[in-house]
């Protein structure tokens, strides 16, 4: 039971890394090491308030750590790591981010070890995962607390509750336990849209920080930034370019509700927010002053939204900064690279830019894809950002539901003919808190022995009309593999000098790993992808 006390010392967590492997060794996606920006805001936040906060990347500082579990690759500290390390901090409260669905199962195993050696520390869940589908996260006995979308204030309040300074009520986006019976804090407001679990709200209503310019720098002191700078996977793929790197933001959230997206989860319906760019400004001047920073990330939901504001932004970025290297490796709106964009991202040394295209049939685009991309303009664009030198990669989605085979190769064949470097091909995926999660569930689309706790990114999960999982799961694998090691030879890049340079496709997978030589083969023919 969870009384009021003090709780002042607050542990956060990142878990650990998680990667399937196929039957013939080769893992279904790269190892990763991605600095936790979202834990770094929450850290800076509750430490502006006065609280004392520690942090602990299971993934990063045990990186090199694999064990190889239930067919994956498990990385990060060992279960008695984290232990020691509790015990050392000893800790009022922890809270565990979970972005990705697919390690919710290992985040339960680790909830159980810690209450079974620290019963009476209070755990607090927050991310993507736990923001779709909270009450089923409440179900797991060893989790007390779900907080859902941005958490930069109720963190905050939720620990003055904790501390009788507030109600439990006036915490936002609260659920908790009371006489057995999951509550939460969020009933009193009226969604903009429900579905099965979840609610989409308006940000007037969604109690998330709406100036964001007001929050605190992220609180990188408390990280080993050392373990992010020498890994050899960064985020958004390719090479290691430069060795000090590491991300921010210049907006949250995204005026566009695609209906596979958890954006307005998080952020709000159509919750887009601005900072300023003299603050942007300032932030990268802190990063490259204080920490030697020389590369950037751009982790935005959509960067390019406002063209006149990122104009703007460019301009500065090029004139205060010409040695530090930038890119965003989220999906890149292609409606918003005209040609005066592409110039000024050469001028400001963007030395990549991944362009989400999603799908090549346009019905598709306009049913399913709010961005609604103009995919006659795709060619024309890639040439022109080739042009200016700039490192260009392209994301294409397959397996939506009714999709037919014409419409998947559709897809296929245009990535095969773009003139990009590098091009992913990802398998729609249902993530609890979506339309297109529920419409699996209304529509019986999930295919035989789908869990939501066991989601695989690379793998097919809905049903379509005329193509199998297996078929989909191998025309993905296939199509990328063959085409990848000619793209690499022909790369050009304004960032041409580069830390490492992966130029074999099996050695751009592998990047990272210290076990896959060891892992038995003991899944089926059929699971082959």
């Amino acid at each position: 039971m969870i009384t009021k006390g003090s709780y002042n010392r607050i542990l956060l967590i990142n878990p650990p890394g998680k990667v399937y492997v196929l039957p013939d060794g080769t893992p279904a996606h790269r190892k990763h090491c991605t600095p936790p920006l979202g834990l770094a805001y929450l850290a800076a936040n509750l430490l502006q308030n006065g609280y004392e906060v520690y942090v602990m990347d299971i993934l990063a500082e045990g990186y090199k750590n694999e064990i190889f579990k239930n067919q994956s690759i498990m990385y990060g500290l060992s279960t008695e790591d984290i232990l020691v390390r509790i015990e050392k901090i000893k800790p009022d409260i922890i809270g565990i981010s979970v972005l990705f669905s697919f390690l919710i199962e290992e985040v339960y195993e680790l909830c159980k070890s810690i209450k079974e050696h620290f019963p009476d520390i209070p755990i607090v869940l927050g991310g993507q995962h736990p923001s779709g589908a909270p009450e089923d996260v409440m179900k797991c006995d060893h989790v007390d607390f779900v907080i859902v979308a941005e958490a930069d204030q109720s963190i905050v309040l939720f620990l003055e509750s904790l501390n009788g300074r507030l109600s439990r009520s006036e915490v936002p986006n609260l659920y908790y336990r009371e006489n057995g019976n999951i509550k939460n804090t969020r009933s009193g407001h009226a969604p903009i849209i429900k579905g099965n679990g979840w609610n989409y709200y308006n940000l007037s209503k969604a109690n998330i920080p709406y100036k964001i310019d007001n929050l605190p720098f992220p609180a990188w002191d408390l990280f080993r930034l050392h373990d992010y700078w020498n890994s050899d996977v960064r985020i958004g793929g390719g090479d290691v370019i430069r060795k000090k790197h590491l991300v921010m933001i210049t907006t949250r959230g995204c005026p566009y509700a695609c209906y596979f997206c958890t954006s307005p989860l998080m952020s709000g319906y159509r919750g887009y927010r601005m900072r300023k760019n003299e603050e942007v400004i300032r932030e990268i001047e802190w990063l490259v002053s204080k920490y030697g920073v020389e590369e950037i990330a751009f982790l935005d939901d959509n960067f390019f939204v406002s063209k006149p504001r990122v104009k703007k932004l460019l301009k500065l970025i090029a004139k205060e900064f010409p040695n530090v290297l930038f890119h965003v490796p989220g999906g890149t709106e292609v409606n918003a690279l005209d040609h005066e964009m592409i110039d000024l991202l050469a001028e400001a040394n963007f030395f990549k830019v991944l362009i989400a295209i999603e799908a090549a049939d346009q019905s598709v685009q306009n049913s399913l894809i709010d961005k609604k991309v103009k995919v006659d303009r795709v060619p024309e664009t890639i040439e022109y950002l080739k042009k200016k030198g700039i490192e260009t990669r392209a994301l294409f989605m397959i397996g939506f539901p009714g999709e037919t085979r014409q419409q998947i190769q559709k897809t296929v064949d245009l990535a095969k003919s773009l003139d990009v470097d590098d091009f992913y091909i990802s398998i729609v995926t249902p993530l609890p808190g979506t339309p297109v999660y529920d419409e699996c569930l209304q529509k019986g689309l999930f295919v035989d022995g789908f869990d939501v706790n066991k989601h695989r990114y690379s793998a097919a999960q809905i049903k379509l009309p005329d193509t199998t999982p297996e078929e989909l799961e191998q025309i993905r694998r296939d199509v990328w593999q063959e085409v990848f090691n000619e793209k690499r030879k022909k790369m050009q890049s304004i960032a041409r000098d580069r830390l490492r340079q992966f130029t074999d496709v099996r050695e751009y997978e592998r990047a990272g790993f210290t076990s896959l030589s060891n892992i038995p083969e003991s899944v089926s023919q059929k699971d082959r992808k």
